[in-house]
């Protein structure tokens, strides 16, 4: 459907390539759960835990490292004066488990390496992700991206600004960019706003701070279902 308009394709990388916050939300789940059966109520909890997300993200950034921050905080928030030797187990427990998840190969989507090699053919490709610089990259490079794409860009805020320094800076033309995403705050709307095309395929574990309703731009946005289905339209 875009295929005579579009010249290069931005795909995000987490959550539309491979799945990530999955380990984000089990992590939240384990730390509510480990706090509530302390006699805390689970609204709560919740409460404080976005309060906490929202403070760490604006003062330190996204990544791996900055959520272990906020385990850290609800942890010591609710349990520092009735720690019991068990609760500490399984504390570390969580964030062990958490911390290992970065440097694990990413469990790409199915059919992801398939459908790159074909989009290739036709388009240029490029990752672009937000995050810590380090940890975005390793994940590029443990998920064989290298070899699949043109180039990728590593943000530390996926927004208008950054888009548009994007295009200024390649000298690209919107209406020849086609971005990826499953995120309509960070991936669709910031591109729909400058003019390029979108394809939006939903996750349903889309972290909560990425959701936001979708820009009615029916002439530059399709939603699909799977990333395979990007051959059926690019």
């Amino acid at each position: 459907m875009l295929k005579n308009q579009i010249n290069r394709v931005i795909l995000d990388a987490d959550d539309t390539l491979w799945e990530n916050n999955i380990f984000y939300v089990q992590a939240e789940h384990d730390i509510i759960e480990l706090i509530e059966e302390a006699g805390f109520t689970r609204k709560e909890i919740s409460r404080r835990f976005d309060q906490a997300e929202r403070h760490v993200v604006e003062k330190y950034g996204y990544g791996s490292k900055n959520f272990i921050l906020i385990l850290e905080e609800l942890y010591h928030y609710y349990l520092k004066d009735i720690k019991t030797k068990k609760r500490e187990e399984r504390f570390r427990e969580i964030v062990k488990r958490f911390e290992e998840h970065p440097n694990r190969t990413p469990l790409l989507f199915a059919g992801v390496k398939e459908t790159l090699l074909h989009l290739r053919k036709k388009y240029d490709i490029y990752i672009l992700t937000k995050g810590n610089y380090e940890e975005q990259l390793n994940k590029i490079t443990l998920a064989g991206m290298l070899d699949l794409v043109d180039d990728y860009f590593i943000a530390g805020e996926k927004n208008d600004a950054y888009y548009k320094k994007i295009l200024d800076d390649k000298k690209w033309r919107p209406e020849e960019t086609c971005m990826v995403g499953n995120s309509p705050k960070s991936d669709i709307n910031p591109a729909l706003r400058l003019r390029m095309y979108a394809i939006y395929i939903p996750y349903e574990h889309t972290w909560k701070m990425d959701r936001e309703s979708l820009l009615e731009e029916n002439n530059r946005l399709i939603t699909l279902e799977k990333f395979t289905d990007l051959k059926n339209v690019l």
